[in-house]
């Protein structure tokens, strides 16, 4: 099975972290890592991650982000950080379930030229253990639409937030992520779509409660998504070459 590195990125969850730590190491999957990839909580998000690991035995370690501040940031730190050959995101709120990891890492051996799987809530078998209000569903379904219709990707859930990657394909598009990045996800998948070779796939999830902490979506987080989009489509042809000249390169 090939090593896997699941990327926790935390800001204030101090709560949250210890019982996420707990359920991940409970699958039992060889060859994995823990990296908390931390945007310098003030609660003690790190000290508590580092007390829960010493009970573990899967290795956790915690990486600050030393960059710009953000979720996307943090997460690409901690993927530069991780020795797997396979890349996981995942929130440490517990919304993402860590029961759904092992079928998600599964598609890749079903699949060798998968370079990323993209838990999704809206293929079959997916869904939600809690019945969302009516703005959370125009948020999301307005923002999947938005990043269809502008992106031309062909994803029915480029929201969720929980996705893995091969090491070698994050390496091909490290060098074209924005260092302002927002969701990192969809970045993701937006840059491999424009390479015409990587395939996406995405793999049922089913989404949890929260568990600790609050939604952090709001209208200044609206207003950065659409502008992401914004700035991928005015940036798409030159991306595309940057990562024509990149795998040029790579081959010679």
């Amino acid at each position: 099975m090939i090593p896997v590195s699941v990327i926790l990125p935390t800001f204030k969850e101090k709560d949250s972290i210890p019982p996420m730590l707990r359920a991940l190491d409970a699958l039992n999957l060889p060859g994995l890592e823990i990296i908390v990839a931390d945007d310098h909580s003030p609660d003690g998000t790190e000290a508590a991650a580092l007390e829960t690991a010493k009970t573990l035995h899967t290795p956790v370690r915690v990486e600050q982000n030393p960059g710009v501040r953000g979720l996307a940031p943090s997460v690409a730190h901690g993927f530069s950080k991780a020795n797997g050959g396979i890349l996981v995101c995942m929130d440490a709120d517990g919304q993402h379930r860590p029961e759904d990891l092992p079928g998600l890492l599964a598609e890749f051996g079903r699949d060798p030229a998968l370079s990323m799987v993209i838990g999704s809530r809206h293929v079959p078998g997916g869904g939600f253990t809690e019945k969302w209000n009516l703005f959370r569903v125009m948020c999301s379904d307005g923002a999947a639409f938005a990043a269809r219709l502008v992106l031309g990707i062909a994803l029915k859930d480029p929201m969720s937030g929980f996705f893995a990657i091969r090491r070698d394909a994050f390496g091909r598009m490290k060098p074209c992520l924005s260092p302002e990045g927002f969701k990192i996800m969809l970045e993701l998948a937006f840059l491999l779509s424009l390479t015409g070779r990587d395939r996406i796939l995405e793999h049922p999830i089913t989404f949890a409660m929260r568990k600790q902490g609050e939604s952090k979506l709001s209208g200044r987080v609206i207003f950065q998504y659409l502008a992401m989009l914004w700035r991928f489509v005015r940036t798409r042809k030159s991306i595309r070459r940057r990562l024509a000249a990149t795998d040029a390169l790579q081959k010679s």
